[in-house]
């Protein structure tokens, strides 16, 4: 099996500021990217721009470089673990962040209530003492008058008398004033309203945020009451508030039902002397793993586990269904209990304290597209190849180009994100040292500043070297999550770019090489630096064109050799200050870049 390559760029040398100050005109002539990244540095480092610099020296940063190529092995071996943790029936690694579901529904739970000057209840609202009616009479008796319902439950209307009406729904006291009405005038028309509605006193107490006595509206619930008082405080239950009235208890709050089953059936409104009652909270269970909504829940006597899995919005799809674990204090001591299959989640009642894991098996998600049969996102088990990828793609099209691969790797993205701010800061050292033995000598600093800004935006990848011709190697290369293969189509160009007369493709020529297609471009611009040509191989590896001399290969490649797909790069002549191993990194983790972006681009020209 071959190694996976990585296109990452390793800084093995480090630039030391020069001893001059910094002189303040160089800043103002810097992109502004760049000069807040100087200062920036600078500030990290106790500096500022008066104060000197030391000798421009080479040093190895060794610890830089060692923690870099073991970041690549400490991530393998991370998810190694991981997954023998998942798969081992011993110490659950429950997530310390899980909270108590439903705990922040007050937090955003409208507060304002119905205006008492806008009443809009419905035809069955209970009326009460305090209520106010607007009453219309139409016909032999003409008036419009408000009647304010009296503490012996009654309004008294002109030349009919009281009429009771306390206790009644809104629908049926308009019923019964329009008989008293029409039983004492002749064709009289009636038109009633709620005018205002009462204000009633309650008491909120128990285990709420903000206990206390709160004044409403006569058309609030339970559920306004428990918001103006903030909610439930950390000990009281969500699935016992109780609506207390004379002693009795003639309505219960369960929060679930509304938050979990989405039912919201409160009949009852709330009246002067009312109390509003939170119960301590009880029995909590925890569970956590494969399942859509991990957390702790709050759950009533006689319960069993598949209510909990039901509260945590079902399993996943890839929830291993026979590897559960119950973890319970039984006789002092926590016992772990093996759940084997569902039907004993409908069996065993849930005590509190209760830990429930659902491992997952190792599925890993992994893309795949351009010139395949069926491109797309694909599930991928654990141990699953590269081969099996493909395999699932329907294989590749008659027009895909193999050899021209693209795979990118979320491993490989970390180290190449930690390889590029390396770069990226012995760059800027780099600018300050040419700087500081350049100042008033004339220096043309733009390449070497459009080369670090390229790096400052040049994206972290992830491509690895990967081929697809060797069978043996893509049968022993296992996929891991997020990891993306891209297949182009045959291409027959060429691409060249750079200090070259006319970048873009060239046709391709069998056994053609770097100096035809540079030749075929127009040649060589006045600053072009020819020792140093470097070639991206459609594969991803990547070659310094100097006779003899391959030393980014992974594996020795001819010299001259040119495949479609290629990019060739002639990059502008640098002043010796900028150590040319600093440009070959910055050139090699570019060209990547763009040769993942000509593979796409190809493939789409060619639909």
């Amino acid at each position: 099996m071959k190694k996976i390559t990585l296109i990452t760029l390793i800084t093995v040398s480090t630039l030391n500021l020069n001893s001059q100050s910094l002189d303040e005109d160089f800043l103002n002539s810097l992109p502004d990217d760049i000069k807040k990244d100087l200062v920036a540095k600078n500030s990290q480092q106790g500096l500022n721009t008066q104060e000197t610099y030391r000798p421009y020296l080479y040093s190895s940063k060794l610890s830089q470089v060692e923690e870099l190529l073991d970041l690549k092995d400490r991530l393998e071996l991370d998810l190694l673990e991981l997954e023998r943790r998942l798969n081992s029936g011993n110490n659950l690694s429950i997530d310390d962040g899980l909270n108590l579901y439903g705990l922040d529904f007050f937090n955003t739970f409208q507060t304002t209530f119905m205006p008492i000057n806008e009443p809009n209840p419905d035809s069955g609202y209970s009326l009460d003492v305090g209520d106010i009616l607007e009453i219309q009479l139409v016909g032999q008796n003409n008036y419009v008058e408000n009647f304010s319902i009296s503490r012996d439950g009654s309004i008294s209307l002109p030349d009919i008398g009281k009429i009771k009406i306390a206790g009644l729904s809104l629908n049926e006291a308009i019923l019964l004033i329009k008989s008293k009405v029409n039983a004492a005038f002749i064709a009289t028309q009636v038109f009633i309203t709620l005018a205002e509605i009462r204000d009633v006193n309650i008491l909120i107490s128990g285990n709420a945020k903000n206990p206390g006595i709160y004044t409403l509206t006569g058309n609030s619930n339970i559920l306004h009451a428990m918001s103006a008082a903030g909610g439930i405080s950390e000990f009281g239950s969500l699935r016992e508030i109780s609506l207390i009235r004379d002693g009795k208890t003639i309505e219960s709050l369960d929060l679930y039902n509304i938050l979990i089953e989405g039912k919201y059936n409160l009949e009852k409104r709330l009246r002067s002397g009312d109390v509003v009652f939170v119960q301590p909270r009880k029995n909590i269970v925890t569970i956590d793993g494969a399942v859509h909504r991990p957390g702790m829940y709050e759950i009533l006597e006689n319960q069993n586990l598949d209510s909990i899995i039901n509260y945590a919005n079902g399993m996943k799809y890839t929830a291993d269904r026979e590897n559960i674990s119950l973890e319970r204090i039984l006789d002092g001591s926590l016992k772990t209990i093996p759940i084997v299959n569902e039907i004993q989640f409908k069996k065993i009642t849930a005590n509190d304290g209760d830990l429930i894991y659902i491992r997952e098996f190792p599925y890993r998600t992994a893309k795949i597209h351009g010139a395949v049969v069926k491109p797309g996102s694909y599930i991928m088990a654990e141990g699953e190849t590269v081969s099996n990828l493909i395999q699932k793609a329907g294989g590749f099209t008659k027009d895909a180009y193999q050899f021209g691969a693209v795979y990118q790797s979320e491993d490989a993205k970390k180290i190449n994100i930690k390889a590029k701010e390396v770069l990226y800061e012995d760059f800027l050292d780099n600018i300050i040292a040419i700087s500081q033995q350049n100042i008033g000598d004339g220096f043309d600093l733009t390449p070497v500043l459009k080369l670090t800004k390229e790096i400052k935006n040049t994206e972290s990848n992830g491509r690895i070297v990967i081929d697809l011709l060797d069978d043996n190697y893509i049968d022993m290369s296992n996929v891991k999550e997020g990891d993306e293969l891209f297949i182009p189509e045959i291409t027959n160009v060429v691409y060249v770019y750079g200090e070259i007369s006319a970048e873009g493709a060239v046709m391709f020529s069998p056994n053609k090489g770097v100096e035809h297609f540079i030749n075929k471009s127009g040649g060589y611009k006045k600053f072009a630096d020819k020792k140093s040509i470097y070639i991206l191989h459609p594969n991803g590896e990547s070659q310094l064109f100097r006779k003899n001399r391959n030393i980014f290969e992974s594996s020795p490649l001819s010299e001259s050799k040119i495949y479609p797909g290629s990019i060739i790069f002639v990059p502008r002549e640098l002043d010796d200050s900028t150590p040319r191993r600093l440009a070959a990194q910055a050139y090699v983790s570019i060209l990547g870049n763009l040769g993942i972006a000509l593979a796409s681009l190809s493939s789409i020209n060619n639909n």
